[in-house]
């Protein structure tokens, strides 16, 4: 009933949306009222907290579907993902790519010309006026739905839509591959059905279903030893969005461990040449290269570390305005935004450090070191979070669900994200509730599963003989 309600209402709204805009009516981000947004928010959070619950009844039962083809998967769980597929993105993001399409159709380079500056038939969808901040891969299908604006914005919309889709039925079905058969089954569904998957990365297809594409292709083509193949996926996530650049440390180590230094330098001059093909075709200025590093939220603050501390010190420059004033404050939040990335630097690592006591070469290994660097730069070192940004830390534990801690820090992480919608331009609660309900979770499964695995084994109780039968019983 949720998921049918939430398709019908964000398409309505979604449809609704553009053609106002298109009259000539005011823009707006996400929603048009409050109203619209406790509805679409709270029907959201409700539905992300149904699905918790669903899921431990689904991990806790004896009902195994190992047994289950991926087909089979596919036909249980298709009205949730066709249901998304047919909802309306909620925000503009979308319009973004799709303008960013018809720039690249006409010739002008993305990177090197703002949005706002550049007039299509999207123009007055578009919130954001900065060069684009998506690389090549993202270009290339944003480029190929903009062809679809001349039949009309929406179906190109849609068409973008259905490329979202067909990679996340494709993730799901190389988890299905990945995983071992015991488990496989619950897994896959659990991922093909998850609320923001859908939601985020469906529905409103923001272009993070890359670096999940990026992110299972590498991990069954790097099990395999099919390195060439790892390489590609793992260069594919970073010109789709730059997230994944921060996992080559971990594939660099590991290859050196494994003694595939050839392999190493091999892929290091492999990629100099794709740095080199980039500066001499589409990124041919450094303003280009520093353009996907997303330059337009720099001193901006959301749902993070950084939020709450702007919503302390405005407290303060407003009850002692002599002793903060504002730009004393930005100067102070900006130290402290450089301060979260120097940590997470240093956190790094002693993370790369501490991993040469405790390496057992195992992909299982370098996946899950992958994916607590990824969690700590979103919790702690990151100061403009956005609801779909966790979605990566989703696909992560699908592949690695013998971690607990992570899987249950990760979900908690979800639930806080889809509370952003109904939570609104509350910025300092949104803040406490999407990183303090995950670092709250990691900290109390560490202590609690950290604490039964150190819990010595029970002694064995000592056997006393039975007792010699009375042979007058059966008499008696």
């Amino acid at each position: 009933m949720l998921t049918t309600f939430l398709s019908v209402v964000l398409l309505y709204l979604g449809v609704d949306k553009f053609y106002y805009v298109l009259a000539g009516g005011r823009k707006f981000a996400t929603f048009p009222d409050l109203r619209t947004q406790l509805a679409v928010g709270g029907s959201y959070l409700l539905l992300s907290i149904v699905y918790l619950i669903w899921l431990a009844n689904l991990l806790s039962s004896s009902w195994l579907h190992s047994t289950w083809s991926f087909r089979t998967i596919l036909l249980k769980t298709s009205f949730f993902w066709l249901a998304a597929f047919i909802a309306y993105p909620l925000g503009n993001d979308t319009y973004l790519y799709l303008h960013a399409g018809l720039m690249n159709l006409s010739g002008v380079n993305p990177y090197l010309t703002r949005a706002a500056s550049y007039v299509t038939e999207l123009s007055p969808y578009v919130d954001w006026g900065q060069t684009s901040t998506y690389g090549i891969v993202s270009q290339a299908l944003f480029t190929f739905s903009a062809l679809f604006v001349t039949i009309h914005p929406i179906v190109a919309l849609h068409v973008f839509k259905l490329i979202c889709l067909a990679l996340h039925l494709f993730n799901g079905y190389v988890i299905w591959r990945w995983l071992p058969i015991p488990e496989r089954g619950r897994i896959t569904i659990a991922y093909l059905l998850h609320p923001l998957l859908l939601m985020e990365q469906v529905s409103s297809a923001h272009v993070d279903i890359l670096v999940s594409t990026s992110l299972v292709l590498f991990a069954i083509s790097f099990t395999r030893q099919r390195f060439w193949l790892a390489f590609g996926a793992l260069w594919g996530g970073v010109l789709g969005k730059t997230l994944p650049i921060i996992w080559a440390p971990w594939v660099a180590v590991t290859l050196l461990r494994q003694g595939h230094w050839k392999w190493l330098l091999a892929m290091v001059v492999a990629s100099g040449a794709i740095v080199t093909g980039l500066w001499f075709t589409v990124m041919p200025e450094l303003a280009a290269w520093q353009s996907v590093l997303n330059p337009g939220v720099a001193g901006q603050y959301q749902s993070s570390l950084m939020s709450i501390a702007k919503f302390v010190l405005d407290l303060v420059r407003i009850f002692t305005p002599n002793n903060l004033t504002l730009i004393e404050q930005r100067s102070i939040l900006a130290t402290l935004s450089n301060a979260t990335l120097i940590g997470f630097f240093c956190f790094y690592c002693w993370q790369l450090w501490r991993s040469d006591k405790r390496w057992n070469n195992t992909p299982q290994m370098l996946l899950e070191d992958m994916g607590w660097t990824t969690m700590m730069l979103l919790l702690f070192a990151t100061s403009w979070l956005m609801p779909w940004y966790c979605s990566i830390l989703i696909t992560f534990a699908a592949l690695i669900p013998q971690s607990r801690i992570f899987g249950l820090t990760t979900l908690a992480f979800g639930l806080s994200s889809s509370a952003q919608y109904v939570l609104g331009t509350n910025s300092s609660t949104k803040s406490f509730v999407s990183i303090g309900i995950p670092i709250l979770t990691l900290i109390i499964s560490s202590i609690v599963l950290r604490s039964r695995s150190t819990l010595p084994p029970e002694p064995p109780q000592e056997l006393k003989p039975l007792p010699e039968p009375d042979p007058t019983a059966e008499l008696n």
